[in-house]
C-alpha cells in the first residue's frame, strides 16, 4: 500500500548477549508520553526465546536496551519460549499476552508490569487448546471484557466480566467456548494474500470511525503481510470494512531474508499525531518500523465499508 512509509530496521540482535544472539522480532509496544516501551522476542541456540526489553523516542532511535530478559523462561509450559507479546494498558496496569511453547505446544500465557520493571506472571489463560496473537481491547465494551485470540486459521472474541475471570484460565469455560467457536469467529481468511491463516497484531485503537485493527494475513506460499480492519464501536464482532490489499508486504532486504525469509509480522503500533507507527518482525530476524497517516488508513477503509 503506498500510504505506508518504511523507516528501516530499527533493533537487530546482539551476538555478545546470547540470549538475543540469533534472533529479536515481533515487538509488543506501548506508546508513553514521546517515547514507546518495547517488549520484543529475542532468540537464542535452536530458537529458544525469552523476551526483552527496550525503549524507543518517535523516530526509532533506542533510549534504553536491557541486558537480560525481562521475562524468562521459569514454567514448564514455556521451557523453550516466551515469544510474541502484546502490550495493553488497562485500567492503571499494562496487560502482556505471549505466546508459551514448551517445544510442542503453544499457549497464551499472560503478565503484567505497572513500571516495565517488575513483572508478575499469570500463567496459561487459554488451557487445551493451541492458541496465538491474544489480547484484549484497552477498555471494557458494553460492560465486558474482550479476549481476541487466535485458534487456527480464524480471529476469535472471548468474553469476561473481569480481569480475574480472564485470567482464571477456567478449564469449564473453554470447554463450553470451544464447543461454540464458530459463534465466536469474528473473521476468517478472506482474500489471497491471507488464504493460509490469519490473526490479529497490534491491539485494537479507538477512532471516532471504529477500532482500527492492524493484522497479519498468510498465503499459500506462506507470505506473512500486514492488514487494516474496522470494527464497530459500540460491536467490535461486527466487521464494518476491511482492505482488500495489505498494507505493508515483505520488500526490504530484511523482510525478504532472515531465519523464516518473506514475513512482515506487525504485532505493535502506536500513534503520535496522525503518524501511526507500526511495529513489526522482519523475516524473523529484525524488529522493523514503518508509518502511516491514520486519517489516511481510515478514509481507505471508508471507502470499503460493509
Amino acid at each position: 500500500m503506498k500510504l505506508v512509509r518504511r523507516e528501516g530496521a530499527i533493533l537487530e540482535p546482539i551476538h555478545e548477549h546470547a540470549w538475543e544472539s540469533q534472533a529479536v522480532l515481533n515487538p509488543g509496544v506501548v506508546k508513553e508520553g514521546d517515547y514507546v516501551h518495547m517488549l520484543y522476542r529475542a532468540v537464542e541456540g535452536v530458537n529458544f526465546s525469552t523476551i526483552g526489553y527496550a525503549k524507543l523516542d518517535e523516530a526509532g532511535n533506542l533510549l534504553e536496551r536491557r541486558p537480560e530478559p525481562v521475562i524468562a523462561r521459569t514454567e514448564p509450559e514455556e521451557k523453550q519460549g516466551c515469544e510474541d507479546a502484546r502490550i495493553v494498558p488497562f485500567e492503571g496496569t499494562y496487560y502482556i499476552f505471549y505466546t508459551a511453547y514448551d517445544g510442542k505446544n503453544v499457549r497464551v500465557s499472560s503478565a503484567s508490569t505497572r513500571n516495565f520493571i517488575d513483572y508478575e506472571k499469570h500463567g496459561i489463560i487459554i488451557p487445551g487448546v493451541a492458541n496465538k496473537d491474544a489480547m484484549i481491547f484497552p477498555e471494557k465494551i458494553n460492560n465486558k471484557i474482550i479476549l481476541i485470540h487466535r485458534v487456527e486459521p480464524n480471529i476469535q472474541f472471548a468474553y469476561f466480566d473481569s480481569i480475574d475471570d480472564m485470567l482464571s484460565g477456567d478449564v469449564g469455560y473453554w470447554t463450553e467456548y470451544m464447543k461454540r467457536i464458530e459463534d465466536y469467529t469474528i473473521m476468517r481468511p478472506l482474500f489471497d494474500w491471507e488464504y493460509s491463516k490469519i490473526g490479529a497484531g497490534a491491539p485494537p485503537i479507538k477512532t471516532e470511525k471504529g477500532w482500527l485493527l492492524i493484522y497479519h494475513g498468510v498465503d499459500k506460499n506462506l507470505i506473512y503481510r500486514g492488514g487494516a480492519a474496522l470494527l464497530d464501536l459500540e460491536d467490535p464482532a461486527r466487521v464494518i470494512s476491511r482492505l482488500p490489499e495489505p498494507i505493508i508486504e515483505p520488500a526490504r532486504k530484511y523482510e525478504l531474508e532472515g531465519d523464516v525469509p518473506n514475513v512482515v509480522f506487525p504485532e505493535g503500533t502506536a500513534l503520535f499525531g496522525n503518524d501511526l507507527k507500526i511495529y513489526y518482525g522482519g523475516a524473523d530476524k529484525v524488529i522493523g518500523m514503518a508509518s502511516i497517516n491514520i486519517n489516511e488508513l481510515l478514509d481507505a477503509l471508508m471507502e470499503h465499508m460493509k
